[in-house]
């Protein structure tokens, strides 16, 4: 006897074999959660391996997503309160003065931490050598 399967009961049981394979690849947009932009440094000055002769300031500028609230800049583990100036492209200026110029021959660590208003935060280290 000749035994066909009809044609809906087939397409349900390949759409049920087939579908755990789509699945497993598919699945869209990657963290489950919508997208953050996370706040970007640029030109700093000194820069990242630089050698100076002395550390009296810090300059950098940071992206205008940036919620300034929660930057935080650390100069060789001391918290800086830096001066914040807008731009026009709508970043900001950062100027961070340690309490005295560093002369002492060395490495100094420079550290950058702030979160965008979407609430993602980034770190920067940038490390500077002193050469009188």
């Amino acid at each position: 006897m000749n035994r066909r399967i009809p044609a809906m009961k087939m397409a349900l049981l390949s759409a049920l074999t087939i579908s755990p394979a789509v699945l497993a690849y598919g699945g869209g947009g990657g963290g489950g959660g919508s997208s953050c932009e996370e706040p970007r440094f640029s030109k700093a000055t000194p820069d990242d391996k630089a050698t100076v002769p002395a550390l009296g300031e810090f300059q950098v500028q940071v992206s205008g997503n940036t919620d300034l609230d929660t930057l935080d800049i650390k100069i060789n583990g001391q918290k800086v309160q830096p001066a914040i100036t807008p731009l026009r492209s709508g970043d900001s200026q950062i100027l961070a003065k340690p309490a005295a110029p560093i002369t002492t021959p060395g490495k100094v660590r420079i550290t950058l931490r702030a979160r965008s208003r979407d609430g993602c935060e980034t770190f920067q280290a940038i490390y500077v050598e002193i050469k009188p």
